[in-house]
Order: structure tokens, then sequence, then C-alpha cells
């Protein structure tokens, strides 16, 4: 939405003439078709009257306190994203982008102009096309001195220069890079004991080798609830949605791919957990990445012991920032967005006034990238302004954004729709805030043990409300499953990818399995070392079903949603970033269009409550490790205030920052496992020549049920 303040629009001539609003779209069309005339050199005035402009830009004022702390941020967010997305292949599978003819495609760049006075001109949209309102006037605008804006030669037409040729092909991450291979070599060193150990994990989520006496807080079924709570989420809704966007539908595969290496990794990392848990002088335990990698270290080699906790501390330290960023405020952030945008917010101005606008004032503004995902059909191949032409009515109306069509409204009334929309949305966060904070608090104050019976419930009721949803839609549209699955494989080893498209959607799918599952990072483990299990490798099955329920299972359902509705190539999601946004878009094409999409924002704030509530125990740990749990009071009430703060503000560098220390834990917590991994491996052969043995025993005679009740 352009929000800058402009001065008072003048009244073209024309305009005065009762007859123009009639007549000013036919006029426009023909003089769009003729020839431009040159603007004049001293007051760049066209055929119109006056200078024709694009994407202007406000004068920069004086940097206030938040925009040097938001600088400072992006600058250390700039250094480490370019660190740990560094590509490791160097170029190997880019090249210059080629033509039909097999010429070098350039870059074309916009020629950015700084106004050296203030001058008033004519608005025109991206593509050059002067805005024309409802009442036959042309959008004016005041340049001031000092903006930025892009002059219109001539209509249709914003001056352009070429630029660098155009580099196409992937990169390869160092952080995927990182955390696919050590997945990968997690899975081999242990013979894949992700498939052979199914059932076994299975049947000890289910309590069939609970005991009694066995050490820790929770059951394996609640550590496995409270840990999943943490990664299904918005990586599920949004993350899959976005990974078929920019890599099409075989980044699915690639996505699955990684998650069943991914089991491997969690069992990895929660095996050590157990192994390397200590417990506290109240009776609690506390484990996880920080304890096995300075405790495990000393294991190995007593001289090792200072590199161990010096790992220790690194994690510990992100695994804080993370959960007081990633994991609480953007989440909060997030569950107040999906439910301001369901339950609270109305049509904007643009939005009421997007069904009786000439369409005639609606068709300019059309984009070309819009234009280009609209052509289908009959339309399809056809030139962009064929297109624009011969597109349906409805469908302009409906592919056009509200920040489009505000261009052509009163800009005072715009203004005025805006500031009471913002003024609402301002007041309805403090309000949600204040509740989310409460309810969060009411949770985490009691610790592990209350976190993992409302997680033990919550989850599965979210998971379940949002698959049934996932199944309908796919029941719905059977009979088109088979066809997406194939082009789900089909995409994912697309002979006309070759080399760097295959690889294109391999990393696409690899960094999105990633995000989603949190394998390698080392969260999870945390939850899984409070687990009461006597034998540590037993954990480690059950915290292998992570990846297979979050990014094997729901991943694959939201996919064909996904898929069967369109939706990642829908016109009027052709410039949306939002993941949630487009899922909810897909189910708004179905049959369950009309009730799910509530279901959905639901499902949306659980997901984040859940996911808070676990991050919150994951934080308190990692605060115990470095400064003690007398004090973890202290980080509990922390972590409450940003619940408020994450849902009344807008976080931006914050929340990049967060999510560089959420991706940085995978650095420590993979180095030190795959030098642990001969311990585990141990105690793997041990375990399961045992289990195979018949050794390992079902549960005492009279064993406590809340073991085992699912």
């Amino acid at each position: 939405m352009n929000r800058l303040k402009r001065p008072a629009e003048s009244v073209h001539p024309l305009a005065r003439f009762s007859v123009w609003p009639t007549v000013a779209p036919f006029v426009l069309g023909i003089l769009l078709a003729l020839p431009a005339e040159a603007q004049d050199t001293e007051t760049g005035a066209s055929e119109f009257g006056l200078p024709l402009v694009t994407n202007v830009q406000p004068p920069a004022g004086d940097p206030s306190l938040g925009d040097h702390f938001d600088s400072t941020l992006s600058t250390i967010n700039g250094f480490v994203y370019g660190t740990l997305f560094r590509d490791v292949s160097f170029g190997a599978f880019q090249s210059e982008e080629l033509d039909e003819r097999g010429d070098t495609v350039y870059e074309i760049n916009a020629v950015e102009v700084e106004a050296e006075v203030d001058f008033e001109a004519i608005l025109t949209t991206r593509s050059g096309l002067p805005i024309v309102k409802p009442n036959g006037e042309y959008r004016t605008i005041v340049i001031q001195k000092g903006a930025t804006y892009q002059p219109v030669s001539e209509p249709g037409k914003p001056d352009t220069e070429q630029g660098d040729p155009k580099i196409t092909g992937p990169t390869a991450p160092f952080l995927v890079v990182f955390l696919a291979l050590g997945a990968i070599f997690f899975t081999l060193w242990h013979g894949f004991i992700n498939i052979r150990g199914f059932k076994h994990a299975i049947d000890i989520v289910r309590g069939k080798f609970s005991r009694k006496d066995d050490e820790g807080e929770i059951p394996p079924f609640r550590a496995l609830t409270s840990a999943l709570s943490a990664t299904v989420g918005l990586g599920n809704i949004a993350g899959v949605a976005i990974a078929v966007k920019l890599g099409g539908p075989g980044a699915i595969f690639w996505m699955m791919f990684l998650g069943l290496f991914g089991m491997t990794a969690k069992f990895h990392e929660s095996s050590l957990a157990q192994m390397f848990r200590i417990k506290n002088s109240d009776g609690s335990v506390s484990g996880g990445p920080m304890y096995y990698l300075d405790h495990g270290f000393k294991k190995i080699n007593h001289g090792m012991g200072a590199i161990g906790k010096t790992l220790a501390i690194i994690f510990a330290i992100f695994c804080m920032g993370a959960s007081l960023g990633g994991g609480n405020m953007f989440q909060s952030n997030q569950a107040f967005e999906g439910f301001y945008s369901q339950f609270v917010e109305s049509d904007s101005l643009a939005e009421q006034r997007r069904g009786d606008l000439p369409i005639e004032v609606l068709r300019p503004l059309l984009r070309d990238n819009q234009l280009s995902a609209a052509a289908k059909g009959d339309l399809a191949g056809k030139a962009n302004e064929i297109v624009r032409t011969e597109l349906s009515e409805e469908r302009v109306r409906a592919i056009l954004l509200p920040s489009q069509i505000e261009k052509v409204l009163d800009e005072e009334a715009v203004a005025a729709d805006t500031a009471q929309r913002e003024t609402l949305k301002g007041r309805v966060s403090i309000g949600f805030g204040l509740i989310f904070a409460t309810l969060v608090g009411i949770v985490v104050v009691g610790g592990i043990t209350r976190i993992g019976a409302a997680t033990s419930k919550i989850v599965p009721a979210m998971c379940l409300l949002y698959v049934l949803g996932c199944l309908i839609v796919i029941m719905f549209n059977l009979g088109q499953v088979p066809s997406h699955v194939a082009l789900i494989f089909d995409d994912a080893f697309a002979k006309e990818s070759a080399y760097g498209g295959l690889v294109g959607v391999l990393i696409i799918g690899f960094q999105r399995a990633a995000f989603s599952s949190e394998a390698g990072l080392g969260s999870s483990a945390i939850a899984h070392s409070a687990a009461k299990q006597k034998e540590p490798i037993r954990e480690g099955f059950v915290a292998s079903l992570e990846p297979f329920i979050d990014t094997i299972v729901i991943c694959f359902m939201t996919a064909m949603v996904v898929l069967i509705t369109d939706a990642y190539i829908a016109p009027e999601l052709v410039e949306e970033s939002n993941g949630s946004a487009i899922t909810l878009f897909a189910f708004e094409q179905t049959r369950v269009g009309a009730w799910f999409p509530w279901v959905l924002s639901v499902s949306i704030v659980l997901f984040a409550f859940s996911t808070m509530i676990s991050w919150c125990y994951y934080g308190e740990r990692a605060w115990g490790y470095l400064i003690g749990l007398k004090s973890v009071i202290v980080f509990r009430l922390i972590f409450v205030a940003c619940v408020f703060v994450g849902a009344v503000a807008s976080l931006g560098p914050v929340i990049d920052f967060a999510d560089a220390m959420l991706l940085t834990m995978a650095l420590p917590n993979i180095i030190g496992g795959v030098i642990l991994a001969k311990l585990v491996k141990r105690e793997l052969k041990s375990y399961w020549a045992r289990y195979k043995a018949g050794e390992i025993t079902g549960p005492d005679p009279d064993p406590d049920q809340s073991g085992s009740d699912i």
C-alpha cells in the first residue's frame, strides 16, 4: 500500500466537462495507441501535460533510534545469513540465462532519478500506464525534493537500462548442505535404523515397554508431543506452500526424502540427550545438546572437555535467543495475524470498491507477472497486452490486489480508511497479546510436566483437525491424486531440469524439510531428555517418529491440497510470499472453503501456542545450564512478556536475528553429534541385540497407566 503523503491533487482541465468520466477510458485507449511525443527537456512535460512517473519513493528523513537499531541488527543478520547460506557450490550450478535464440538475457534495471525540486507528475502503474481514477482524472502526485522516481518516457514504457547478464540456476547454501549431510551421515552410520526400528518406535510410544520405575518426568508419548508441538506448525502450513511455489511440485519429493533421513538425526541427538541427562536437586531432569556436548566430550577424552564446554555454551546462548524470538515473538505475531484476519478484519475500501469500479479503469493496473500467470486456455502463449485486453472482467477483478486498486481511489479516503483500520488492529492486538500471554504463562510456569500434559492434548487434536480438512479435500478430488503424485516424481527428476534445475528443486525441498522438522538443530532433544526411559536408545526411537509425522505425513497432505487447487500458480498469488496465505487460498477453492478457513485460522493459533510453550522449556533449560535453575523463573517471566511484545509489535529484523540463532544451533549440535557417534552406535548395538534376543521386556504387571495413556 502506498502511504506516501501527497499534497492535494490538481483537477485535470478535461475533468470539468461532465461527459469526461464516461469517455475518459476510450480517450485513454486512443492516447496509448498514438506515438508519444518527446518530453520537454526543461519541464519533463508529456502529451498528457505533465511528466509520467512510477515507483516513487519519499525523501529519506533523519534516522530515528529505531532505524539505527534496525540497521545494526540488519548488518548482523546480513553477516550471519551470508555465512550460513553462503553458496558452497561456488556457482557450479549457475550459468548465464539464454533466450530462445540462444542469446544472453540481461538484467533490466529501472532508471532511478532523485528530484532536485518539487514538481507535479502523473502517476503510472509499474508497466508505465497512466492511472485513471473513476471520475476520469489522472492520478497526479507532487514529487518532493529528494524523492526518487522512475521516469516514464511514453505510456507503457518506464525508463530502464541494461544491466549485467542474468544468472540462472540454484545455489547450495552451506547450512542446508550441512544439515542434509549430517542427517545422511547418521542414517548410514546407524544402518538405516529409522526404517529397521520403525515398528519398534510405534510400540514404545504405545507404552509397550514402559515401566513404573523408569527415571524421568514425563511418559514417552508426552515427550513426543512436546517435541512435536515445537515443530508441527507454520512450517507444515506455510513451508510446504512456499516450497511448491518456489521449486515446483518436485520439491515435495525432496522435502520428504530429507525428512526420511531426518528421522535418524532425531534418533541420534535424542539418544545422546538421554545418555548424558542429569538429575537436578529438585528431582527434575535436564538434558539436551548443552549437556551431551559438555559431558560427552569429557567421556571421550578429558582433554577435549574445553572444546565440548565451548560448544555447549554457544548452543545454549543461541537456544535462548531462538526461544524468545522464533519460538515466541514470531509465533505470537503470526497467531494474532491469523486470528485478526479471519475473525476481526473487515474489507478495506479497495476491496469494497473492487466490484463496482469501471473495468476500463482496472485493466491498466494489471502487472506483467499477473498477466503471464493468467494466460491460460485460449490466452496461453499470447502477449501480455493481448491478455490484458481479452481477460474476462471477472478474472481482472479477482486478480488485482487491494494495493493496486487503491491507486485509482481518492487518496484522502484511502488514508482515512487505513488509519481507522490500523487503530482498530492496534487495539485488538493489545487485548489479544494480554490474553495470549496469560494463557501461555499459566502453562509454562508449571514446567515440563504441565507442558507435556497440555501438548499431549493440543498437538494430536490440532494435527487431527488439520489432517481431517486435508483428507476431505483429497477425498473429494481422489481421482486427481494419482496424477499429482506422478507430477511430484516427474518434476523431481525432470530431464529438462537437468543439472542445475534438478539441484535447484532438491535444495529447495531440503531447505524446507530442515526448517519444518528441525532435525539436526538439537531442540527437540531437550524435551526427549525428560522422558521416562531406562534405556537411552529407546527414546531415540520415539524421537525418530517426529520427522515422519511432521515432514512426511502432514506436509504431504498440505502439498496435495496446494497441487489439487493449483494455488501455487494462481495469478491472484503471483506476488504472494506468505505461505499461510497460499494454503488458505487453496482451501478456499475447495468444497470446504466456506468453513475450513475458520478452522485453519484456529489451527494456526493452536500451532503457535503449542510451539511457544515447548520453546519456553527449551529456553529455560538453556538458561538453567548457563545461569542456574534457581533463577529460571526470571526467564519464564521474560518469555511471557515477549508473548505480548510479539502480538503488538512489528518485529522485522528482530525475528530475522532470532531465526539466525535458531539455525546456528545446528552447528555445534551436528559437530558434537558426529564426534560422539561412536558412543551412540555402541549403545544401539547392545540394545538391538538384546531386543532381538527377547531380553527387552514389556511393562510391569501393574504399570503406571499414565505412562501409556495416549
